[in-house]
């Protein structure tokens, strides 16, 4: 009696399955099956996404120039750049024109140094 509870405790099939036949899978199997299912559809969801991306429109081209503001109440220019430079962060696209106007206008704005936008425009001071 005590051999037989030990081996239906220790048997990985159990009786209920013996019992019914073999129509009945264990569980180990077809809970892989089921993960797997989950992955390959995870798979495909990320590759759409990603066929998405790849369709969009590429970003817009960077602005030609940049005008950095300051901190506070009035916020008013105090450096000039080009579109490729990115040393100020607090600022906003601009025209060629903008940009001329507020370095010749403006006492205290100052071209940055290590793009030069007055250079790129012709305004270098002699």
């Amino acid at each position: 009696m005590l051999i037989r509870k030990v081996t239906r405790a220790l048997d990985p099939v159990g009786p209920a399955i013996r019992r019914r036949g073999t129509g009945v899978q264990p569980l180990a199997p077809r809970r892989t099956e089921l993960t797997l299912a989950r992955v390959d559809e995870r798979i495909t969801a990320v590759r759409a996404a990603d066929a998405e991306k790849a369709r969009r429109r590429p970003a817009p081209q960077p602005p030609q120039w940049w005008i950095e503001y300051g901190i506070g109440v009035r916020r008013t220019p105090e450096r000039v750049h080009t579109g490729d430079c990115r040393m100020g962060s607090r600022g906003r696209p601009a025209t060629a024109q903008s940009v001329r106007e507020i370095l010749l206008t403006v006492p205290d704005v100052v071209a940055c140094p290590l793009c030069r936008p007055d250079s790129e425009l012709g305004l270098l001071e002699t």
